[in-house]
């Protein structure tokens, strides 16, 4: 009998970091259902070299199973749950490894206990931790920052498609408020968009356009200098007093969802009177959100109690 339970952090192309954020979340619920402990292995990840990775005693056997690694990607609550429950009944003592993406809440913040649980396996690495400082000094990041997030869409991180028309809307309304809001910084999964942005807003305003390289990290073909890029943004996001985002799906974006919760930044979802295209999802796909409607940008938000 095991009542152990590994999650694997390993790339899929179906399941981006926001998603095995969401899955580990799951599966920390899930042990205080089902009595397991939780373990989660990050070495197959290449983020672990970014991220401290917290030894365990099952690290030299994950490598050494790694066929043997459940994949629950875009699996249900039961078939997660039905794995779990044959491993604690069988006769050997063998962990379970498993890799999901699965979430029961995608709204509500996870409890108190998860959230210390998951920011003990995003702590940078003394190296990274360099890096993001150096990198925030070159981009003039300053103090009490918020940032604006503006998920694009897959055919813009991944295919670099450009909606140039899309562009124009955004770029005029954004200009303003880099103007009014003070130490506004703007993020997107678009690097078009940002290089778009950044030759047209005024010249002092530039440096509050992130000019990072996104990429999906689950992207196998990925180096690790596009992933050290990407996971800046996460860091920085981590660190913000406020995360106000839009995008073009009819769901808040993982990237910033799961930041939100495990280290208690507010976040906004907004949906502007501007008219956004927006991306259709199967109806077993989408994810309800609750849209407030609200100015854009607000100067008067309340810091977080960290």
């Amino acid at each position: 009998m095991s009542n152990v339970v590994i999650m694997v952090w390993k790339q899929h192309m179906n399941a981006g970091f926001g998603d095995l954020l969401r899955g580990t979340i799951y599966l920390h619920k899930l042990s205080r259902q089902l009595n397991f402990e939780l373990i989660v292995d990050t070495q197959l990840h290449p983020v672990s070299k970014l991220l401290v990775s917290p030894p365990h005693r099952f690290t030299d056997y994950v490598v050494e199973h790694q066929s043997e690694i459940n994949d629950a990607i875009n699996k249900t609550d039961e078939h997660v749950k039905q794995l779990i429950e044959m491993n604690q009944r069988a006769t050997n003592a063998n962990p379970l490894l498993i890799t999901t993406n699965f979430i029961d809440d995608y709204i509500h913040a996870p409890s108190n206990e998860c959230k210390l649980f998951m920011r003990a396996h995003l702590i940078p690495t003394h190296e990274f931790n360099g890096y993001f400082n150096e990198r925030c000094k070159a981009f003039r990041i300053s103090k009490n920052y918020s940032i604006a997030h503006f998920r694009l869409g897959d055919q813009e991180l991944n295919d670099n498609e450009s909606n140039v028309h899309q562009y124009r809307q955004l770029c005029a309304m954004i200009n303003v408020q880099l103007t009014t809001v003070p130490n506004l910084y703007i993020m997107s999964d678009s690097l078009q968009f940002k290089t778009h942005l950044r030759e047209r807003i005024r010249p002092e305003l530039v440096h509050r356009v992130i000019p990072t390289h996104p990429i999906h990290l689950a992207d196998p073909n990925a180096d690790i200098d596009s992933m050290r890029e990407t996971m800046f943004d996460f860091m920085l996001l981590t660190n913000a007093c406020i995360i106000k985002t839009l995008s073009r799906y009819y769901w808040v974006s993982g990237f910033v969802n799961w930041v939100s919760h495990i280290f208690n930044v507010p976040l906004v979802d907004l949906k502007s009177t501007m008219t956004m295209k927006t991306c259709a999802v199967p109806r077993a796909s989408a994810r309800s959100v609750e849209v407030r409607s609200m100015p854009l940008f607000r100067t008067n938000h309340r810091l977080r109690m960290r």
